[in-house]
């Protein structure tokens, strides 16, 4: 297994002999480690490396493991070396990054980009460590974004409510899908509790969502001229994702 980390957005990842994984936030140091975040570790096959002529590291992976990571599910838990637990959350979406690698890539590699993951116990682990598999499972997130959405905004607890930059980052999502979610409120099923979305700012989203501030004010949530106003009432970030008790 080899192991790399990336520093900085837009950097290149960097080959490391060791990582240090917190559990609710990361690999320590990485840009991806964030509370919430189910893109905390990418997992990739040497397998697939080999099979489209790439280098270590070309799929900004975090981990490089000899194991085909996508034959495994949504909601598998891996060990890596002695005491450290990633969470699989769901396949990592073909970007437009690997066409600058080969042309016309991001189609050709579409389901063997490697898997990503959450990390759910600490531990440090190293460079030619092993990675199995356990016998815990989490209940499977959806491969899709519109899946993931549904799936996310039914767990908002009743009283909280969620930014969308919290919800984009929740979904696994970059910031180019703010502009979808007008329309997945809009097409939402009548029974999920859009109304605990507000804006990032804090701000209601009346003309997507009927009723929303009669709804809040019901769950006792405060509202002054159409915005939260209490911050308790967001949701906890930390909180988004189940990690189990480990």
């Amino acid at each position: 297994m080899k192991l790399f980390i990336k520093h900085q957005t837009g950097a290149r990842v960097q080959e490391s002999q060791a990582l240090n994984l917190q559990r609710r936030y990361g690999i320590l140091d990485d840009v991806n480690a964030l509370p919430g975040n189910p893109r905390q570790v990418l997992i990739a096959s040497t397998s697939t490396l080999t099979e489209f002529g790439l280098k270590s590291g070309e799929l900004k992976e975090n981990l490089l493991v000899d194991t085909q990571v996508e034959q495994f599910s949504s909601g598998t838990v891996l060990q890596v070396g002695s005491v450290a637990l990633i969470r699989l959350t769901f396949p990592c979406e073909p970007c437009s990054y690997l066409n600058e690698l080969q042309p016309g890539l991001a189609k050709r590699i579409k389901g063997q980009r490697g898997f990503l993951g959450m990390v759910v116990r600490d531990g440090q682990i190293w460079a030619g460590d092993e990675v199995k598999l356990t016998a815990y499972q989490f209940k499977p997130l959806p491969d899709e974004a519109k899946g993931r959405f549904a799936e996310f905004v039914q767990r908002i607890p009743t009283g909280k409510v969620v930014k969308t930059t919290d919800l984009l980052m929740a979904m696994g999502v970059s910031k180019a899908y703010a502009l979808t979610i007008p329309t997945f409120l809009k097409k939402a099923n009548p029974h999920l509790p859009i109304h605990r979305i507000v804006r990032a700012d804090g701000r209601l989203l009346s003309e997507y969502v009927g009723g929303q501030e009669r709804s809040l004010s019901a769950e006792g949530v405060k509202i002054e001229q159409c915005k939260i106003a209490d911050p308790t009432a967001y949701w906890d970030v930390s909180q988004f994702h189940e990690l189990g008790n480990f």
